[in-house]
């Protein structure tokens, strides 16, 4: 026990205990959920990628996947100049195909991204997608990052507060003279 652990109660360590580890559960979930769904972008631009005969499909599926789970990149990070470039070239063919597979990639990411990180992080998909729409609103792609966690650390400490709240009317209920 350091110095300032002596001068807490133990009823605040142990509820600053359980938030850090809900934060560090949210934090970890998060990225866990980024990963599942840079999987479920690879396997699309995957499947697509071969349909339209692209020479390496698995390698630059992967690496088009890598760059969609980071913030400011996507999907059309990639496949929107490629399909400019293939327009010009004369390639119709394959500039729809990479517009095609753009849309079907931005679609399937925005159903599955709240599902997905809902059920990592432990929230309702509703609030994990009302979190990211608040922290976009707030602080651009950053905020969106940041909300999950930060909404993570207010239902805790709400959760808490409640059950803190609850556990002293329960005691005072129980008493008995």
């Amino acid at each position: 026990i350091t110095g300032v652990e002596k001068h807490l109660s133990a009823g605040f360590l142990a509820k600053t205990e359980r938030i850090y580890k809900q934060l560090v559960h949210a934090v970890g979930g998060y990225f866990k959920a980024q990963f599942k769904i840079m999987g479920v972008i690879y396997v699309i631009l995957l499947i697509g990628l071969l349909i339209l005969r692209v020479d390496f499909a698995w390698l630059i599926a992967f690496g088009i996947a890598f760059l969609d789970m980071l913030p400011v990149f996507g999907t059309g990070t990639v496949l929107c100049p490629w399909a400019v470039i293939k327009l010009f070239t004369g390639d119709y063919k394959m500039a729809v195909g990479m517009i095609v597979l753009y849309v079907v990639s931005l679609v399937v990411h925005q159903i599955v991204q709240p599902k997905l990180i809902g059920d990592s992080v432990g929230l309702d998909p509703f609030a994990s997608l009302l979190f990211m729409f608040i922290g976009y609103r707030v602080g651009s792609v950053v905020g969106m990052i940041l909300a999950i966690p930060v909404g993570m650390i207010l239902i805790n400490l709400y959760e808490v507060r409640k059950r803190s709240d609850y556990s002293k009317y329960r005691a005072f209920a129980d008493w008995k003279p």
